[in-house]
């Protein structure tokens, strides 16, 4: 598989693993005893979600995230920003360089 192919499968993954999370919090946070089997079926997709994950691990090991985004990402903040914070921190210096 090409890469934009993993980047895909991961993605989709990831959303369907998120998804299957809220669910289980919802079932759990109003849990009635006849909702049992639904909460355990997803909790097996979130299991089976988690092991997709695990496998498609070893696909990305080359990957390399700068500190930075995972800063914004802590921060609450879009990690697209930070392309578009590094462009103007760049910009800026180039005009600092072109005044010299």
């Amino acid at each position: 598989m090409d890469t934009s192919g993993q980047f895909k499968e991961l993605i989709d993954t990831l959303e369907d693993l998120t998804e299957t999370v809220k669910h289980v919090g919802i079932i759990a946070c109003d849990f009635e005893e006849q909702s049992q089997d639904v909460l355990n079926t997803k909790i097996n997709d979130m299991v089976k979600g988690l092991k997709k994950l695990n496998d498609l691990k070893d696909n990305f090991e080359q990957v390399q995230v700068p500190y930075e985004v995972l800063s914004y990402i802590d921060q609450g903040r879009n990690p697209q920003l930070y392309t578009k914070d590094c462009l103007e921190k760049a910009k800026q210096k180039n005009e600092e360089v072109k005044e010299k």
